[in-house]
């Protein structure tokens, strides 16, 4: 897979692109810092938002006439993925390091960001300005539905579209039309986003917060404008935060499923069905766990599960490192598994394990049947071919693979087991919960930290698109 100039010059095309729609969004917390007075950084986002338009725009100019004729081909697409988000999580650093963070820091609460992780290494987010909390949420709920959404709102070219599309991993197929595909995504995005404010603020969280935690549930990302969470401002905000965090948890094709009367594929959905089953199942198991260990927080420990399970982190008064390592087990399973492919949410997918077990299901079944029945992998109504299926449990267990690689160098750096399981796990699934001591984690080495970053960005785009840009670089020749 060796990449030319030409395949160089496409690939920069792409992330040019990508990164325009970053400068035109910068214009939202710009005006949000303005409405707040902070008016020093109300001209660096819109400087910074002007600045990678215009170059952006420069570069896709200068090599409009080289790259007439040229089509944009997957591998383009993939290896722009894999360097896009790692190029817009860099641009996001500039308002974190004007609040005084280091590079490091910055570049790991943006890549959280990004990646709608919400790992943060800002102790206490309610000291930040409020643009600046209002631009983490943003960069969340973005990095939600996904840039390449918003990039696909302004191509034209359907080859194009697609290719950015299938790179992303999008399973959207409601439309023909990948623009009315785009638009369908952000419209549903917005209407669940209006609807959580409202349901916020009228459970009594405070206007703008309320705007902060719906951004960051809807998106599965687990930002918050405090240090503890949504679970600050009472059981009723808890509860319509585990209503956002499922229905970030569900795939855009589901949701148009139900918003448009199709009830019945909705609810026969497998993914749906096996994620309200083991949000229930760990529920009990843990619940059980409180019960016999004489604990009372068994409303907060639901609400960890779906906070797991969906990838959100988000936290409640009674921090998740209170309760006992065989509920620390069962949320470390849970963010490895994650919840539906095609939704806002990281790690796995429920997906890929469905199809696991059908495999597992198959190849015991052999036993008991003639040596040459045909026994076909359907998980629903679809058919999952052998090249499917070992895709699927090749990437299973390379994520495994990396999340205990990475586990294994925090366990050389003298952090327990089960913490750097926890901590890994919580990165590479774009979760965000956290169980170290806040000394431990605030104070972590430079380095550790640009590991969880890896494994964040790693998780964002699936790991897939990361190994083919290494492999394209070490074989080209320029």
């Amino acid at each position: 897979m060796e990449l030319k100039r030409v395949d160089l010059l496409l690939i920069l095309q792409l992330i040019s692109t990508l990164l325009r729609v970053y400068g035109v969004a910068l214009v939202v917390p710009a005006l949000v810092a303005f409405y707040f007075k902070e008016f020093v950084a109300a001209s660096s986002y819109f400087v910074s938002g002007l600045i990678i338009f215009g170059g952006s725009s420069a570069i896709l100019l200068f090599l409009e006439k080289p790259l007439a004729g040229y089509e944009v081909k997957l591998r383009h697409a993939v290896i722009c993925l894999a360097l896009a988000w790692t190029a817009v999580s860099l641009t996001s650093t500039i308002p974190f390091i004007q609040s005084g963070m280091s590079f490091v820091d910055a570049f790991f609460e943006s890549i959280s960001g990004w990646s709608g992780t919400g790992l943060t290494m800002v102790p206490d987010p309610s000291k930040l300005p409020q643009s600046l909390n209002f631009f983490r949420a943003f960069i969340q709920w973005v990095g939600g539905f996904g840039i390449v959404v918003l990039a696909l709102l302004l191509y034209t070219r359907p080859s194009t579209a697609k290719r950015l599309f299938a790179a992303e991993g999008r399973t959207e197929n409601f439309f023909w039309d990948f623009k009315k595909i785009a638009r369908g995504v952000v419209g549903i995005f917005l209407f669940y986003t209006i609807l959580g404010v409202i349901s916020l603020r009228i459970s009594g969280v405070p206007f703008f917060h309320a705007i902060i935690h719906t951004l960051t549930s809807i998106s599965t990302g687990g930002y918050s404008s405090n240090p503890v969470g949504i679970g600050l401002y009472g059981a009723w905000p808890m509860f319509f935060g585990i209503l956002l965090m499922i229905i970030g948890s569900t795939s855009f094709s589901s949701h148009y499923d139900l918003l448009t009367g199709q009830f019945k594929r909705f609810v026969k959905n497998p993914e749906i069905r096996f994620m309200l089953f083991i949000i229930s199942f760990a529920a009990i198991l843990i619940f059980f766990e409180i019960w016999v260990m004489k604990g009372k927080f068994f409303y907060d420990g639901f609400f960890y599960v779906v906070s797991a399970i969906s990838g959100t982190g988000a936290g409640t008064p009674v921090a998740v490192s209170s309760f006992n390592q065989v509920s620390m087990i069962i949320l470390i399973f849970l963010m490895i598994c994650g919840t539906c492919y095609g939704s806002t949410a990281g790690a796995i997918k429920l997906w890929r394990i469905l199809i696991i077990g059908k495999i597992i299901r198959r190849e015991i079944s052999r036993h008991f049947l003639p040596e040459h029945a045909v026994l076909p992998i359907k998980v629903g109504d679809q058919i999952v071919n052998d090249d499917q299926a070992l895709k699927v449990t090749a990437y299973a267990l390379l994520y495994l693979s990396l999340l205990f690689i990475g586990s294994f160098v925090f366990m050389l750096s003298g952090y327990p087991t089960v913490d750097s399981i926890f901590t890994v796990a919580s990165a590479q699934g774009n979760v965000g919960l956290n169980i170290l001591p806040e000394a431990t984690y605030y104070g972590m080495n430079p380095l550790l930290k640009l590991l969880l970053s890896f494994h964040m960005i790693l998780g964002r785009i699936e790991i897939f698109p990361f190994l083919i840009l290494v492999r394209s670089f070490l074989s080209s020749r320029f």
